[in-house]
């Protein structure tokens, strides 16, 4: 299961399913998944964080299968006995999809609700058959053909399947439309990793570097003097409370420590959910300096980079925490450790490989090293076509931390008198209009540089 469909499945939920408390008719919520089995993920490690009563149902036993199908367009459940009916990734493969959909309406109860998630795109998948592919106008059909109501649907921005959704009602006399707004709590969040095994031994838990990222971030904000300046990942206000512009924090769970500064602001959601579920173009201007400190796996390391990107500019600055684990156990996406970046730092590889327009310089910054990204273009568009491609390799292949991250092989000194000269030569082009030529000098500058010492004055 690729994670683009499993986020939208849980924005199908968390903008119908969870702000509607009358859709469960008898307590608990009835629900049918269609495509059950557990391949390589599933959509039943999001629904089972809804209080409900699961079945699952498939063409052959498996792992999440509870219901098996003698006939592929039969499903052996009463008429409108369920809250919620839904199939991800399966329409595709079937040949009659639409008498798949008709069961499915016919198992819902009244006012129910029905999701669907198909590929618009990608590659061919036999399983067995690989017969379709979905374009805007295809969930507004399944609707008409079935009689029911579309409440929504849109085509997915995160290639190469470009999932298109679709959440239908089941609607009777008795079951006025109603417009919910969507769920902002933690309900259906990714749960946070905070926990870690005990007697650790002593050589794996340490950090590195040779300046402090909160130092490294102040001097940041010193030379580059951003006019406006987002972060996840708020914490206690600590970073933010740095920005002397008006500035941004998302964070669902911050811990302040003292009152922020009146042009600060902090939205209480999730990443995800601020991008994904709120109008996140009337809460940020133009991003000048951007530093991403959320979840510790490299999915949403990335997401967040790519969804900032897109209100940045050419003379924006994003530095990116935690991509330099000190020990290879701190580089695991299962946290094991005090000290732990999980995976981000696959997110080097993922922009060296897909965005070789971008500026890298990995920093030797302490404990855990910052990656500072210049070159930032909104509209270039390689990491979301390539983005469940590129999950699915790092994820499932990349499972080991290089010594080369290990030992921070490719780093810069934060300290070294070129990062700052860097910054000065990004403010400079930002206020003169000359960004793009400021960027081809500093391409030039670090361009071969490695390996440099720092002297001390």
């Amino acid at each position: 299961m690729h994670v683009s469909s499993l986020d939208n499945f849980r924005i199908c939920l968390k903008k119908f399913v969870v702000p509607d408390s009358n859709l469960a008719s008898e307590g608990k919520l009835r629900v049918v998944e269609i495509g059950s089995a557990d391949f390589n993920g599933s959509y039943r490690e999001i629904v089972d964080m809804l209080d409900c009563e699961y079945t699952g149902v498939d063409l052959e036993p498996g792992l999440g299968v509870s219901v098996v199908l003698e006939d592929p367009y039969v499903i052996p459940l009463p008429d409108a006995s369920y809250d919620l009916v839904y199939s991800g990734q399966t329409f595709e493969h079937a040949e009659f999809f639409w008498k798949t959909f008709d069961e499915m309406c016919r198992i819902t109860k009244d006012g129910g609700l029905l999701i669907v998630i198909v590929p618009s795109g990608g590659d061919v998948h036999r399983y067995p058959v690989d017969c379709y592919r979905f374009m805007p106008d295809a969930m507004a059909a399944l609707a008409n053909q079935a009689g029911i109501q579309l409440l929504d649907s849109w085509t997915s921005d995160f290639g190469p399947w470009h999932d298109a959704v679709g959440v239908f009602r089941k609607l009777s006399p008795d079951n006025p439309i109603i417009n919910f707004e969507p769920d902002l709590s933690l309900k259906l969040a990714q749960p946070v990793q905070n926990t870690f095994p005990d007697n650790v031994p002593e050589e794996v838990e340490h950090g590195a570097g040779t300046e402090d990222c909160y130092d490294f971030l102040i001097r940041a904000h010193q030379l580059l003097k951003p006019r406006f300046y987002t972060e996840i990942g708020v914490e206690y206000g600590n970073s933010l409370r740095l920005a002397d512009c008006p500035a941004l924090g998302i964070d669902p769970a911050p811990q302040l420590t003292a009152p922020l500064n009146p042009r600060h602001k902090i939205s209480l959601t999730t990443s995800d959910d601020f991008f994904m579920l709120t109008d996140a173009a009337s809460q940020l201007e133009p991003i000048d300096l951007s530093y991403i400190d959320g979840m510790h796996q490299i999915e949403f390391a990335l997401k967040d980079f790519m969804h900032m990107e897109r209100f940045c500019h050419a003379g924006s600055v994003v530095i990116v925490d935690d991509i330099y684990p000190a020990h290879a156990l701190q580089g695991e996406r299962i946290r094991q450790s005090r000290y732990w970046t999980g995976d981000v730092w696959k997110i080097i590889n993922i922009l060296e490989n897909v965005r070789p327009d971008l500026i890298l310089l990995p920093l030797d910054t302490s404990p855990t090293g910052s990656l500072l990204v210049l070159g930032l273009d909104p509209k270039n568009n390689a990491l979301w076509e390539k983005y469940d491609i590129m999950l699915d390799w790092c994820i499932n292949f990349m499972t080991e931390t290089p010594d080369e991250i290990v030992q921070r092989t490719k780093r810069f000194d934060p300290l070294d008198p070129l990062i700052s000269h860097i910054f000065t030569m990004i403010r400079h082009g930002r206020e003169t209009g000359t960004e793009l030529a400021t960027l081809a000098k500093i391409r030039t500058i670090v361009s071969g540089s490695l390996p440099r010492k720092v002297v001390a004055s």
